[in-house]
């Protein structure tokens, strides 16, 4: 197959692709109006001078509650997706690639939190919300200046094939002493473009009137027609390596989506939408359609999947690959269809229900406030009556020449039609005041305790919580897996990176082969108290078996870690450190386990050792203590024997011959 030919193919199957009709502009381009809130198409005012032209948003307010929610879930925690082993040679490798894949799609992107706020808003609004994952390679250029380079070394220079020369200058002379036999006495200033190829892991928001899929579409994943359209400029061309003379021989092209109304729409309502053309020539645009398509190019009868690149009839690029890049959300699943439905859907009859009823109650407000007057003509001064003012004069020529003919008050009516309204449209939708804030007036309204304000709660949830989970099996876990494919494919080295106050070192080029991990959306956002209160029931479990060897310190690591996620806290390392972080404790050796006999061999000479004990400890008490008496006995013998011989020294002394001795 040529290449015009094939040009003509993709231009064909553009045509007839979603996207590419008048219907899904229109549809998309009514929708943002709706949200907008702008008095025109359904919702234009009335041609009666003098009436209301408020616009009720209720699009708006639906999309702008149920954000928060969505965004808590995808954008608060990097590990919303978690690939799951599918053996125990998996689990580290899978571990990895949660928080490598998360980090790279939230901190590593720049703009990750605005990329996934655009596309659920875009599928809430338009009913679609598409997304790009893909690796970029750049030609980056950085300048370079030498001085004092001989006429080799320039030629050296010269022959290498990441350096550009830009200029070559003479800048002196070679002293005749260091000049070699035959050389170039002169040196020379160079002045040099080294380039480098960059390698990025991109993942971004598309915006749907750029993107053309085939009607016969039923999941992303499998398309056999979907393309890119967009205006780029020369310059990006020439950046990502194109064939120079292909680039410069394209022709100022100005893109389809550029005219679409659902772009005006989204563009026009600030002013921002057009601008001058640019002067400089780098910067002139051209359309570029990036197409995957089933097609039998090389013709051997069978078709195979090619990601084209062209602008006009200008291939640039053409190769086989086995997947698209782009990922789809949709809020509301329709069956056996891509594209599904959108909050817009729910609440475009009611809100133009209640932009009518709006006016009507305002009007009559107005007119209450403002009654019409009758007047007599010929008998009033009308400039009084068209210019009246608080203690202002009315000029009458007659008594009973002016009127003022009142207007039934009949607001509180339609007001409570409003509310019925509203209710509809929270019951439609499942977002309402009650599953998204708690005051006063909600509660009082319930007319329930504790209990039953979180019954309601979560009954109004339920819509909404069915709406992320559509969202994250849809298009959320299909970035996730195209990015850990990209990584997997295109990384080179091992990457050091920190994650959660730690670095690690991580090795994508290990996930090559390993496409088949399963991905759990976690969308338990919801009730964050609850969350919190079961980790903390399973903490207390963990606590009154751990002496019997059914928890262990990783599990309750484990609990303290997903608490503290649940509190919203990311770094959980701050606060607990991992069991095998610790310090390593002394291990006593471990026994060899014993047959029972054997033990109770060893518990018998236990008892028999520790009564030898006892019966040693008994007879050295008893020992002690006989010698503690022979000890006392031979002192009180000592004692009296002194006594006797003081004694008889003092009857000496006296002169007394007769001296007793007692025995």
């Amino acid at each position: 197959m040529k290449d015009r030919e094939l040009c003509s193919l993709i231009d064909t199957q553009s045509r007839q692709s979603i996207g590419a009709d008048d219907y899904s502009a229109d549809a998309r381009s009514r929708a943002m109006e709706f949200y907008l809130g702008e008095a025109r198409g359904e919702l234009a005012p009335p041609s009666v001078p003098g009436r209301s032209r408020v616009v009720s948003k209720d699009l708006l307010d639906t999309v702008e509650w149920a954000m928060p929610a969505l965004m808590d879930i995808f954008a608060s925690s990097d590990d919303i997706i978690r690939f799951e082993p599918d053996g125990q040679e998996d689990e580290q490798a899978c571990e990895d690639a949660t928080n490598y894949i998360g980090w790279l799609i939230h901190r590593r992107n720049e703009d990750g939190f605005t990329t996934l706020h655009d596309a659920i808003k875009s599928s809430l609004i338009t009913r679609m919300g598409f997304g790009k994952t893909y690796v970029e390679r750049r030609q980056e250029y950085r300048e370079e200046r030498y001085a004092g380079l001989s006429g080799a070394e320039v030629e050296a220079l010269t022959e290498d094939p990441e350096i550009e020369i830009v200029s070559t200058e003479p800048d002196g002379l070679v002293p005749p002493h260091a000049l070699m036999p035959g050389a170039d006495p002169v040196t020379y200033a160079v002045r040099a473009k080294r380039a480098s190829e960059a390698v990025q892991f991109r993942n971004e928001g598309v915006p749907p009137e750029e993107v053309r899929i085939a009607k016969d579409t039923r999941v992303i994943s499998d398309c056999r027609f979907i393309e890119h359209r967009r205006p780029v400029t020369l310059s990006y061309l020439r950046e990502q390596g194109y064939d120079k003379a292909k680039v410069d021989a394209l022709e100022a092209d100005v893109a389809e989506s550029d005219y679409s109304e659902d772009a005006q729409a989204r563009h026009g309502y600030d002013g921002s939408w057009g601008g001058d053309d640019e002067a400089d020539e780098s910067q002139r645009t051209v359309e570029l359609s990036e197409s995957y398509l089933r097609v039998d190019y090389d013709g051997d009868g069978r078709s195979e999947y090619r990601k084209v690149i062209k602008a006009g009839m200008t291939v640039l690029e053409n190769e086989v690959v086995d997947d698209h890049p782009f990922w789809l959300l949709t809020p509301i699943l329709m069956p056996y269809k891509v594209i599904g439905l959108g909050f817009y859907d729910l609440v475009e009859d009611l809100q133009r229900i209640k932009t009518a009823l709006t006016r009507q109650v305002l009007d009559n407000v107005y007119l209450s406030n403002n009654p019409i007057t009758e007047v007599v003509v010929g008998k009033v001064d009308l400039d009084d009556v068209l210019s009246p003012r608080p203690g202002g004069i009315r000029k009458v020529k007659e008594l009973g020449m002016t009127r003022e003919v009142s207007v039934p008050f009949v607001a509180g009516a339609g007001m409570q039609i409003i509310e019925a309204v509203d209710a509809v449209r929270d019951t439609r939708t499942g977002v309402t005041e009650m599953n998204s804030t708690i005051n006063a007036e909600s509660l009082s309204k319930s007319n329930v305790g504790s209990e039953g304000v979180q019954a309601l709660m979560n009954a109004g949830a339920q819509r909404l919580r069915l709406v992320a989970r559509v969202l994250a099996e849809t298009g959320i876990k299909r970035m996730y897996m195209l990015m850990l494919k990209n990584v997997s494919q295109h990384t080179d080295r091992v990457q050091q990176v920190r994650i959660n106050g730690r670095w690690l070192a991580i090795d994508p080029r290990e996930w090559r082969n390993r496409y088949n991990m399963t991905v759990s959306v976690g969308v338990g956002t919801f009730g964050r108290q609850q969350q919190i209160a079961n980790l903390s029931l399973i903490g207390q479990a963990q606590e009154k078996v751990l002496p019997l060897g059914l928890a262990t310190p990783a599990n309750i690591y484990q609990t303290a870690k997903r608490t503290v996620e649940a509190m919203g806290y990311r770094d959980s390392e701050q606060f607990f450190t991992a069991p095998q972080e610790q310090p390593q404790q002394p291990q006593q050796q471990e026994q060899p386990e014993q047959s029972q006999e054997a033990q109770a061999i060893i518990a018998a000479e236990q008892i028999k050792a520790q009564a030898s004990l006892q019966r040693a400890q008994m007879d050295n008490e008893t020992r002690l203590t006989v010698e503690r008496e022979k000890i006392a006995s031979t002192e009180r013998v000592a004692m009296f024997e002194a006594q006797q011989r003081i004694a008889i020294e003092r009857q000496k002394a006296l002169g007394d011959a007769t001296i007793v001795v007692s025995p």
